[in-house]
């Protein structure tokens, strides 16, 4: 595990960068089309039949849905598929910005094979979602009705990493600077186990604690809050 220094929210704050939403709004919607084909492959035929379409109800188990979500570290921001989170966020605590998440609702995963794209990056790695977080949103989602919001509690404070001054410098923290509250961005590995190989994605980190000796980077995220946008069901 390490810390991106290019991307360091203590060397200086991030500036809030104007985004085109609606350019970022058509990539989503094609994105999702994708995801959802993808999902719903086996059984892709059903939503153009009569006993299928879109879902205007509750969510049930089944429907493939997409979710705007935000995940929180305290009422921290981390990350977010939201257009008003992330203008209301400070410059200095930009969340990094995903298109919305597709899956199935009730769906339980083991390893997370496709996780949202972001969308205000300019990172050396992409985002990755826990499969612990994915599997919260997707059980989180059923019951719901279009639009409906609901708030999880999530991994928390089971992944943090605790760093020494020294190991903290090494990895090109200005630890002067850096204090609890402090967005930074954890090199986060995932290992293939098909082609035993091991990729790097970025995790959104929060410094929590601090002392004259060592500091504590959260890298799970206490809440996730959520809503659906769209769904569609594949069967009667």
């Amino acid at each position: 595990m390490a810390v991106q220094t290019k991307s360091n929210a203590g060397d200086k704050p991030r500036q809030k960068k104007d985004i085109n939403w609606t350019q970022v709004g058509v990539v989503a919607f094609c994105v999702l089309l994708v995801v959802m084909c993808i999902l719903s492959f086996s059984n892709f035929s059903n939503i153009f039949n009569p006993n299928g379409g879109t879902t205007t109800g509750t969510i049930e188990a089944g429907n493939i849905v997409a979710v705007d979500y935000t995940m929180y570290i305290g009422d921290i921001p981390m990350v977010t598929s939201s257009i008003d989170v992330y203008n209301a966020s400070p410059a200095d605590r930009l969340p990094a910005v995903t298109e919305y998440l597709g899956l199935i609702a009730g769906q339980q995963v083991d390893v997370v094979n496709g996780t949202p794209i972001l969308i205000n990056s300019s990172y050396e790695h992409p985002f990755r979602m826990l499969n612990q977080e994915y599997n919260q949103i997707a059980t989180g989602v059923v019951g719901l009705g279009i639009g409906e919001p609901r708030t999880v509690k999530s991994t928390g404070s089971f992944f943090q990493t605790t760093y020494t001054k020294d190991q903290a410098i090494e990895m090109g923290i200005d630890y002067t600077n850096w204090t609890v509250g402090t967005m930074g961005l954890m090199n986060f590995p995932v290992v293939n186990a098909t082609s035993n190989t091991t990729t790097m994605a970025i995790r959104p980190a929060l410094v929590t604690n601090k002392t004259a000796d060592e500091m504590v980077l959260q890298y799970g995220y206490d809440t996730i809050e959520m809503k659906v946008v769209q769904a569609y069901r594949t069967n009667a």
